[in-house]
């Protein structure tokens, strides 16, 4: 899979890569607190997801991306100004991996084995 990294994207440690996967987040610690959001970007150090959720640094979340879960917490998060409605961008550093069979799931695959060839990806 050859990913192009987003000119668009500045200031970051890591090259960020375009993603667009829709994804159910879940706050672990409040399992009623779930929406559906957007996978925006994947690089060596985690993703980035677009969400209506308000989310803080340290919370430990669940992405589900088709039959697919991520596991991880979440490092910084901002408001995005100007959306219609409330949005949040969270960076979310991956600890853990379950995927699933599905197409989805084999692009998601390809795609964190490229940028995070260390995480353990579990079947």
């Amino acid at each position: 899979m050859d990913l192009k990294s987003d000119p668009n994207v500045n200031g970051r440690f890591d090259t960020r890569y375009p993603a667009d996967f829709e994804v159910w987040i879940t706050d672990m610690q409040n399992l009623g607190h779930s929406a559906c959001g957007s996978m925006q970007d994947i690089s060596s150090s985690g993703v980035s997801v677009l969400t209506p959720l308000q989310l803080g640094p340290g919370d430990i979340v669940r992405l589900d991306v088709g039959d697919s879960a991520l596991f991880g917490y979440v490092t910084n998060s901002r408001a995005v100004l100007g959306s219609a409605h409330a949005d949040w961008r969270c960076g979310i550093e991956i600890q853990r991996v379950l995927m699933g069979d599905s197409s989805l799931s084999n692009l998601l695959e390809l795609a964190l084995r490229e940028q995070m060839p260390s995480l353990q990806l579990q079947h």
